[in-house]
């Protein structure tokens, strides 16, 4: 795209911010949210998480789940999800970039959501994270999950019952086969969701699964900053 474009495409549709949705200078973001949202940035050598993810071999996150990075993360649900992915690439490459440099990776996939979702929502905000991933790693994007059980939200739900709630929730289309794969998802908290997919994709021979999340919610993180 030209300059002269570029300039024009600011003027009638200028960035906004994917915090707040007030306009933004720059990356979809206001000079405030900016500085907010890299307090909640998770520091270089902690985003490979600790903690282990039932049969999930690795997850990574780049920020946590709290203050400006959970505003982000409801702003693309529930507003506008193209401030978000209009600058998704820019705030996530280098995490991307040593993931891969850590791990070989066969195919990227979004965590699916069910069809009736996309009734109201209209767009799977997963897969368009795990689109612009595989553009960008030139790594291929996989069709080979689907979401088959309408569930109720997991975050309606204690934590006990979250795991319950996914059972036979997913199924694998295709061959993986060998296959070493990353899922990509907007959010981990208890690390069910990944764990029910894992399970399906291990049981259809995958070898390897890995996943990245935008935001890792941690509630010693919100307690922290007040946010209970």
């Amino acid at each position: 795209m030209s300059e002269l474009n570029k300039i024009i495409k600011e003027l009638v549709f200028p960035s906004k911010c994917k915090c707040c949705g007030q306009l933004a200078d720059r990356n979809n973001l206001c000079e405030n949210c900016a500085v907010k949202l890299e307090e909640e940035r998770i520091p270089e050598g902690k985003r490979r998480l600790d903690k282990k993810f039932e049969l999930v071999d690795k997850a990574y996150a780049s920020y946590y789940y709290s203050g400006r990075a959970e505003d982000v993360i409801k702003y693309a649900k529930f507003r506008n999800p193209a401030s978000f992915l209009n600058s998704f690439l820019e705030d996530i490459s280098i995490d991307i970039d040593a993931l891969l440099l850590e791990n070989s990776i066969d195919i990227v996939m979004g965590v699916p959501c069910h069809k009736s979702k996309l009734y109201t929502q209209e767009f799977d905000l997963p897969h368009e994270m795990a689109k612009r991933i595989s553009k960008y790693s030139d790594i291929p994007l996989g069709n080979n999950l689907t979401k088959i059980k309408k569930t109720a939200r997991q975050h309606d739900l204690p934590l006990d019952k979250r795991k319950v709630n996914l059972i036979n929730a997913y199924a694998v289309n295709g061959d993986v086969t060998g296959r070493k794969i990353l899922i990509i998802d907007d959010v981990i908290t208890t690390g069910n969701t990944l764990s029910a997919i894992t399970t399906e994709l291990k049981i259809a021979g995958a070898d390897k699964v890995y996943a990245w999340v935008y935001a890792y919610n941690t509630y010693e993180r919100k307690n922290k900053n007040g946010n209970k």
